[in-house]
């Protein structure tokens, strides 16, 4: 008997995640596997009915822009569901989208299914009132952080610690093998937060200047848009978006300067110091102030709990405070490796070689 799965992503690393659970099932005869994908989960061929970064916007603002845009996808996404009829919805990152779309399909009754959730929504760090949603959404929720399991067991919802797929292949390195002129740059995969980021990484190389080698990690999607706002640049510059490159860059580069987000991960995976910028704007940063909860912008300060990854967040973004960073850990090799030997203390916690084939072992057997 054919059985269906409906995947939903909302992020360049929310693909990621669920290609690598996807990554065998796709291949079982007794699957048929749709759904809102990015592109990871598109190699794999599976039936895609619009690509995630329609569904991508990140803060008030944005969101309230595109505010008919986004009505119109969950509008689509549930009319497909309820036709398609899967077993399990499998969701992935993009809380605010699924939500909405499970609380229709739920009011309508077209349709019986089963949802699963992998990366928890950020209740620690804001809208803790989620939670309650959540209960009402999710037949189980797959949690990245060890830290989430206890707020979650608290409000009884059906949650498993997995750990983070990123880190099923990692070995801890003390001692790469750098080069000293090459700096790593990673401005994020949303359209809006290259305008944001791009002329504040493009002043920061102006300002170090010919001596370094820049490189630049973008979504595949975003690369002519980038190659272009660089055009007749001076400077030597790589802008790569293939994944194997791009950690063949990180891994070389001395230090890499990073938009807060999932990229961090990436960049502790290559084992190399970071620094963590980030800035947004001004309507959605005067909200912020009264609901974030946190202390840090960093997943690896959150879990630490101190300032192990430098930050600088909003006033302190400037190209002049990057370059002091920059130049700071350039010239201080013993706080370079510091840093390291820190954050990979804390990565040891959401280490997991299994992680993928657990959660896709778990959903044949909620089939």
């Amino acid at each position: 008997m054919i059985k269906k799965f409906f995947v939903i992503t909302g992020e360049a690393s929310g693909d990621i995640l669920a290609f690598n659970v996807f990554k065998n099932l796709h291949k079982n005869k007794n699957l048929k596997i749709s759904g809102i994908l990015g592109e990871k989960l598109k190699k794999l061929r599976i039936q895609n009915i619009f690509s995630n970064h329609e569904i991508t916007f990140f803060g008030i603002s944005e969101v309230l822009l595109n505010i008919f845009s986004i009505k119109k996808k969950i509008e689509k996404t549930v009319k497909y569901i309820e036709r398609f009829k899967p077993d399990i919805v499998f969701s992935v990152d993009s809380p605010d989208f699924i939500l909405r779309v499970i609380k229709i399909i739920k009011k309508n009754k077209k349709v019986k299914t089963k949802f699963f959730h992998f990366v928890a929504p950020t209740v620690w760090a804001w809208r803790e009132d989620r939670l309650i949603q959540i209960k009402k959404s999710f037949d189980k929720v797959y949690l990245l952080f060890d830290f989430e399991k206890k707020i979650f067991d608290k409000f009884n919802i059906v949650s498993r610690f997995v750990g983070h797929p990123f880190f099923e292949k990692f070995t801890p390195n003390l001692n790469p093998k750098v080069n000293h002129k090459m700096i790593s740059f990673c401005p994020g995969s949303r359209k809006s937060e290259l305008k944001k980021f791009l002329p504040i990484f493009k002043k920061v190389m102006i300002l170090l200047g010919k001596n370094y080698q820049y490189h630049i990690a973008i979504n595949k999607n975003h690369y002519s848009y980038v190659k272009s706002f660089f055009k007749n640049f001076e400077y030597k510059l790589m802008i790569n978006y293939e994944s194997e490159k791009k950690f063949y860059y990180f891994k070389k580069s001395i230090l890499s300067v990073a938009k807060s987000g999932t990229v961090t991960l990436d960049l502790c995976k290559a084992q190399i110091p970071i620094i963590t910028v980030y800035k947004f704007d001004a309507f959605t940063y005067f909200f912020a102030k009264f609901l974030v909860k946190v202390k840090y912008g960093n997943i690896i300060n959150i879990m630490a709990k101190k300032m192990l990854i430098p930050e600088l967040i909003q006033q302190n973004c400037t190209p002049a405070k990057i370059v002091n960073k920059i130049n700071y850990y350039i010239n201080n090799k013993s706080e370079r490796l510091s840093m390291v030997n820190n954050y990979n203390k804390v990565l040891r916690r959401i280490s997991n070689k299994k992680t993928s084939s657990i959660i896709a072992k778990d959903l044949l057997a909620n089939i």
